[in-house]
């Protein structure tokens, strides 16, 4: 009988069998576990494989995510040099190539402020709504933007919408106090006198431990406001 090639396939399945059946034995592993690496060894094959391949992609993706972030960085470096004139199209730019991204999140930010430094509160509006329904209630700038959203708001006399983002904050930690002084004053422009004065006393409560300073000087205002509204 002629001798069996090297390359046959059968004859390299055998080998293969063969020096793991070997690696088990010289192991010295249980008995039992040798008889189930061997009864299910497809199907560990295929699982290692899975796994290599998830490693794999999340290793490329977080090589993306490190490439897509330093591209976005150049792009914002770019739109802070360039030209006034020019930077509401880069910013605009910037928002689009790299959405739902922080990177696009301050670019809107940065679009809202020159609104609002050209006096285009309704623009500054938009662009901020945008980043308050992307950004997560976690993320530290969710209660900035909402303080600035509810300033616009109040500023254009929408009242309902300022009174709903400043009820917000109320549940922000360091950001009570201000809102509750925010909801006293818009509860006044809408003459709900009983729901001022209940505002501002919650803000007289949760700053009677600072009585001294500006913001002593914001106490003694309000108290003579509630006398007002009384």
């Amino acid at each position: 009988m002629a001798n069996q090639s090297a390359f046959d396939p059968n004859h390299i399945k055998e080998t293969a069998v063969s020096e793991t059946s070997g690696l088990l034995d010289e192991l010295n592993l249980p008995l039992g576990f040798i008889s189930f690496l061997r009864k299910n060894q497809r199907t560990l094959w295929l699982m290692i494989a899975v796994i290599a391949i998830v490693v794999t992609a999340v290793a490329l993706y977080g090589s993306y995510r490190s490439y897509r972030e330093n591209k976005a960085t150049a792009a914002m470096d770019a739109v802070l040099q360039a030209d006034p004139g020019q930077q509401v199209n880069l910013l605009k730019k910037v928002a689009q190539d790299f959405a739902s991204t922080p990177t696009e999140h301050w670019a809107r930010i940065e679009l809202a402020q020159i609104s609002i430094k050209n006096g285009k509160p309704a623009e500054a509006i938009l662009q901020l709504q945008k980043v308050n329904e992307e950004v997560e209630a976690k993320n530290p700038l969710k209660p900035l933007v909402l303080f600035k959203l509810a300033g616009l708001y109040e500023e254009t006399k929408n009242y309902q919408a300022a009174l709903a983002r400043y009820q917000e904050l109320t549940a922000v930690s360091g950001f009570e106090a201000d809102a509750r002084y925010a909801l006293g004053r818009v509860y006044a422009a809408l003459h709900k006198n009983a729901e001022a004065v209940t505002a501002y006393q919650q803000y007289l409560s949760l700053t009677e431990k600072s009585p001294t300073g500006e913001r002593g000087q914001k106490r003694a205002l309000v108290e003579y406001m509630m006398k007002e509204l009384e």
